[in-house]
């Protein structure tokens, strides 16, 4: 496995105990996406912290200077510790493992629903009331278009993919098909 990925793996596990422990899973989330988000949105902002000769103060107080009012102290320290060990390049992996593993803590689950159109917002409720009931966890909805599809739509919750596509049911009519010939 890749040593930053082992890494990121690391930090993230780490934040997520420190937030544990604080009751503040859902809060911390909030705040390194709000900084993860502002590095990946500004690229000078992410060209100050990823360059590898600027000193470590400046990059800290770069941090503290556009952040100190709007994250726990916690948030700010683990930035200044990814910064002082030279891994702020890692940073956005190591949110993404974090927010699995808080995702995980508080009992919510992922489920990525591709549509063919765009779902009305009573679908989605109801999709997510569904799931919810199927998974036993509370549902974080993304969904994506892909008229490839046709109709219909396929979900992705965890390892399990419900695929219920009008371009699946023609390619299965279509399997059916040739074997009869």
């Amino acid at each position: 496995m890749d040593k930053n990925v082992i890494l990121a793996k690391k930090y993230g596990r780490a934040i997520y105990e420190i937030a544990a422990e604080q009751n503040s899973l859902e809060k911390t989330e909030e705040e390194l996406h709000l900084i993860a988000d502002a590095i990946k949105e500004h690229a000078d902002l992410k060209e100050l912290l990823f360059h590898p000769l600027l000193a470590k103060d400046v990059k800290k107080d770069t941090i503290k200077k556009l952040f100190a009012d709007k994250v726990q102290p916690v948030v700010l320290q683990f930035c200044y510790v990814v910064i002082d060990r030279d891994r702020i390049t890692d940073f956005p992996a190591m949110v993404d493992v974090y927010t699995t593993l808080a995702h995980h803590g508080m009992g919510i689950e992922e489920a990525v629903v591709t549509s063919a159109l765009p779902m009305t917002k009573s679908q989605v409720e109801a999709l997510k009331a569904k799931l919810s009931e199927i998974t036993g966890k509370k549902i974080l909805m993304k969904q994506k278009v892909d008229t490839a599809l046709i109709g219909g739509f396929t979900v992705q919750v965890g390892d399990r993919l419900i695929d219920g596509s009008v371009a699946r049911q023609l390619q299965t009519l279509k399997a059916i098909m040739m074997q009869r010939d």
